[in-house]
């Protein structure tokens, strides 16, 4: 007849701690290699390590509760080395997520860098466009006899406040203009265009 074996109990208190700690740490790992979390749980992943090198310098009488710590020691070391593997791809850069993610992130910077320079050409366009009126609307006031010490800036001031002004009572795109004269005085008029 076999033996019966005496069960630790504050062994196996250790050893149901130890398994709680290795899905812990599966855990911890996935959500950083999915991006969830920012910074790698290397702190829990060493202390689990401790744990295991404590362990392995523990006697164990129970059969069953080595053949149990043997079993979540294999699956440590398994895991470990799935979290060393995925750590060399982030650090070569070939990790499939973290590469997407770096994808994303050079794609989101060429978008924000092409908004920019689309921004830049519409402003370079729209200032322009407002030295342009600003030359023809001078040109018309010297032919009408009036002054033309007129500023740039409170002119394109003027016809922004302008532009803002007939967008929001026409609901239009965007406006025209046009310089003409009216009773001997040079006038900028605003269209709106639909």
């Amino acid at each position: 007849m076999a033996k019966r074996q005496r069960l630790d109990h504050g062994l196996a208190g250790r050893l149901d701690q130890l398994e709680r700690s290795v899905q812990l740490l599966k855990i911890y790992y996935e959500k950083y290699f999915s991006g969830i979390e920012r910074l790698e749980p290397a702190k829990e992943r060493e202390a689990l390590r401790r744990k295991i090198r404590e362990l392995d310098r523990t006697h164990f009488p129970n059969r069953v509760q080595r053949y149990r710590y043997q079993t979540m020691r294999a699956r440590f070391v398994s895991l470990d080395q799935y979290i060393q593997r995925n750590l060399f791809m982030i650090e070569r850069g070939t990790h499939p997520r973290f590469r997407f993610r770096a994808d994303l992130a050079d794609r989101a910077q060429g978008l924000a860098a092409r908004r920019v320079s689309d921004y830049e050409q519409r402003r370079i366009t729209e200032e322009a466009t407002y030295r342009e009126v600003y030359e023809r609307y001078i040109d018309a006031r010297r032919g009408c006899g009036q002054h033309t010490e007129l500023e740039f800036q409170r002119v394109r001031t003027a016809i922004r406040n302008q532009v803002r002004l007939i967008k929001s009572r026409y609901k239009c795109g965007s406006v025209r203009f046009r310089v003409q004269v009216e009773d001997g005085r040079a006038r900028i008029k605003a269209l709106p265009q639909r």
